[in-house]
């Protein structure tokens, strides 16, 4: 990327970590995307070719460069979103005076059904790590995070920026800082309440060995904060090693806490609280559900607890 390229685009990931306030996780989602198209421009268009001159035509060839490299329509919508984003910043503070994305149209997302595991599935996931975790406090950290994942529907970011102090096990809920800096209230399920009591013992004995606690509630071997990627790691080895063959991600199990919830009758503003949904029309995918079993029945969980007192 030449140099211009790049301090105009560190110019805009700025604005959107300090003048938006997006959280890191955001960003780096825009610094992926955005280098992904100035990289398509340079190699089409010349290496000093500045971002500025370009024209809605060379948007149009990425487009088509993405879709014949079978890139999917929902990527395809998110790349658009960021260059919009992006030549609007652009717009803005006055380096361009045109905006070639106005002209551009995204593509049609068709809104499938979510993957997500049925709740034998997942006990099939903990029996595995049960019979192929060798390592006894691996073997309890892992039940842990698997349990939280299906039954809190958490993010992976915020699963793995939780804090030791986020959990009450007394009244059973976790706070949970959801995107935006936003937080809420999750209930904790009884199983979800063992797991965590007894993870809760190996991390004590865990940190023991090192001079510095950060807190965090699900670490490494080496004291640190579990990353992502481990999580992911985990979520495929042991997915795999339980014979599914759903291609399961860290997400499905966030999507299979949401399909239990309206099976159960849950009310979609309900579900859209948990989830952490800033809008409802990202909760309304999961209106293909019907009501089979009962939530309660499911996780164990006392809502009534949590309702208002008048």
């Amino acid at each position: 990327m030449n140099e211009f390229n790049l301090s105009l685009l560190r110019s805009f990931l700025n604005y959107l970590t300090y003048d938006r306030g997006l959280s890191e996780n955001t960003v780096d989602s825009y610094r992926f995307d955005l280098s992904l198209f100035i990289d398509f421009i340079e190699s089409e268009n010349g290496k000093e070719t500045k971002i500025t001159d370009i024209s809605s035509k060379d948007i149009e060839r990425y487009v088509y460069f993405c879709s014949k490299r079978g890139v999917s329509h929902l990527t395809i919508a998110r790349y658009i979103s960021a260059i919009r984003t992006f030549f609007k910043y652009l717009i803005a503070n006055e380096y361009i005076s045109t905006n070639p994305t106005e002209v551009i149209e995204r593509p049609k997302i068709s809104r499938e059904v979510p993957l997500f595991l049925s709740e034998d599935e997942v006990e099939k996931i903990k029996d595995t790590i049960r019979v192929f975790e060798r390592n006894d406090a691996k073997k309890v950290r892992d039940l842990a995070i698997i349990e939280l994942l299906f039954s809190a529907g958490l993010r992976v970011s915020e699963l793995v920026n939780l804090k030791v102090g986020d959990i009450n096990l007394n009244n059973e809920y976790i706070i949970v800082k959801g995107k935006g800096n936003r937080q809420r209230v999750v209930p904790l399920g009884r199983i979800a309440k063992k797991y965590l009591e007894e993870y809760l013992l190996v991390r004590a004995k865990t940190v023991k060995k090192f001079s510095k606690d950060d807190g965090y509630l699900f670490i490494s071997k080496l004291g640190k904060k579990i990353s992502r990627i481990s999580i992911w790691k985990l979520v495929k080895k042991y997915a795999k090693l339980s014979g599914i063959e759903k291609d399961i991600t860290v997400h499905t199990f966030r999507h299979s806490f949401a399909t239990e919830l309206l099976r159960g009758g849950a009310d979609l503003r309900a579900v859209q609280e948990l989830l952490g949904h800033k809008s409802i029309l990202a909760t309304q995918i999961y209106t293909h559900i019907t009501d089979e079993a009962k939530f309660k029945a499911v996780f164990k969980i006392d809502f009534d607890k949590f309702k208002k007192k008048d």
